[in-house]
Formats: structure tokens, sequence, C-alpha cells
């Protein structure tokens, strides 16, 4: 996995041709690397929601999330192939990358809310089954996607402990509101520069999820559909914990009135 690193490796060559196998080494390594840091956060929790912590910590993943984006969209412009139909950051976990900025710096609950069900979802089923484009290691996509996608659930992560944020049955309705207006968009650029970004017009090469599916159109409505009942599945813990402590206070407010 170590051997032959060099510039050309890493940076220059634009050959689509990497040898990525799903759970490899370099597919669980980074894996496992991401969970670390998530467990770790979660073991420094009360250190994490000291006000001076959770700012410079927020600040120092906002930053991961910028560099990655700022040198994955450099790289497309310095090895000439940067295109309308692919570059644009207009892929679900790319335009979460985006969102995650701002809400890690910011420290903003409205972009939790839907940051929450996005990243998840979308990080999730891209880091179990990758598409790098062809790439591997050690080349920088191949870095610049786990960096992407494993910083989003970090994010979520550190927003949920640092700042003990949790999504609502509002939030749940928020996020399918944003979900059909960037779906509906995502369709008209799709149409406009012959792109297939969220893979709405075509599926991916690589091994994913998606090859479970259909074939197109077919497959479109079911992944859509998938992806809003995986939005409910995630808000399911929070509705119980909800409906417990509400029941909870029922039953407390009902037992004052009964001792007067």
């Amino acid at each position: 996995m170590f051997n032959n690193i060099n510039l050309d490796s890493f940076w220059i060559s634009t050959a689509r041709n990497g040898n990525f196998k799903l759970y490899s080494m370099q597919h669980i390594i980074p894996l496992c690397v991401i969970l670390f840091i998530i467990f770790s956060m979660i073991l420094s929790r009360d250190k994490l929601r000291t006000p001076y912590t959770r700012k410079r910590v927020g600040y120092f993943i906002g930053c991961i999330l910028f560099i990655q984006s700022f040198f994955q969209i450099f790289w497309f412009f310095q090895s000439g192939t940067f295109t309308l139909q692919e570059s644009l950051p207009l892929y679900l976990c790319r335009l979460t990358s985006i969102l995650c900025i701002y809400m890690t710096i910011a420290g903003s609950y409205s972009v939790f809310e839907v940051v929450y069900f996005w990243g998840l979802v979308g990080a999730s089923l891209a880091l179990s089954t990758p598409d790098i484009g062809g790439f591997s290691f050690p080349h920088w996509i191949y870095f610049q996607f786990f960096i992407e996608h494993g910083s989003i659930l970090v994010a979520i992560c550190f927003m949920m402990v640092a700042y003990s944020y949790k999504p609502t049955i509002n939030s749940l309705k928020k996020t399918l509101k944003y979900s059909f207006i960037y779906l509906f968009f995502i369709f008209i650029v799709n149409y406009l520069v012959n792109g297939n970004y969220s893979y709405l017009r075509n599926k991916p090469s690589a091994a994913t999820i998606l090859d479970y599916f259909p074939k197109y159109p077919y497959y479109i409505p079911i992944m859509i559909l998938a992806m809003f009942l995986l939005f409910t599945i995630l808000y399911i813990p929070f509705w119980f914990e909800y409906t417990k402590k509400r029941n909870s206070n029922t039953i407390s407010m009902f037992s004052s009135y009964s001792e007067k």
C-alpha cells in the first residue's frame, strides 16, 4: 500500500485506473481513523462542551473541510480535468461539506437540522461503498474523498456532543422540503450540462449500493424513497426520546395536581 509514493501518483496523474477494492486495507484504515476520531470526541465530551474548546475545535473542523474543498477544485483546474458535468460542488455530500463549514464555525442549529440527515445518510453510504472516480491510494482524490466524507460525520458528531444539538420533527420536515428543492434543481442542472450529479441520470461506474437497484430510470424513484425512509429512521430514536419525556412530564403534572 505504501510503495512507490511520488508526486505523479499523489497529484499529477489523471489516470482513472486505480485498483481500489472494497474493504481492503486502503478502505478499512481510513474508516478506522474516522471511527477513532468520533469515539475520541464522545469520550472527551465534557471538555468539548467548554466554550473555549468548542470554539477552537469547531474552527479546526471547519478549516479542514474548507481546505479539502478548495484543493479539490484546485486539482480539477490544475490537472485540466474540470468539467461542468462532474466537478461542480453539487453532489449532496459536496454541498453538505460546504454547509458543515458554516455550521461548525458558527455553531448553527438551523444548518445542523438539515446536515444531520443529509450528512449521516450521504456520507455513511459513500464511505461504505466509495465511488472515488477510478482513483486509489496514494492519489490526492483518494485522500480528499475520505477527508470530506469522514469530516462530515465528525462535524455532525461534534455538534451533537459539543452543543447537545438534536433533530426535531420540524428538522425532518425541513430536510424533506429542502431535499425536494435540491432534487428538482439537480434534475435541471443535469439536463443543462449533461451531468450526473447525485446519480440522477446513471449509476456510478464503481461498485455501490445502487448496484442492487433496478436499471435507469426505474432506480431513481426507489433511490429517492429510500433516502426519505433513511431520514425517517434517523429521527425515530429522538421521537422515542421526546415521546418518553413528554409522557413523563404529563405524569408529573397530574401527580402535582393530585397532591394539591
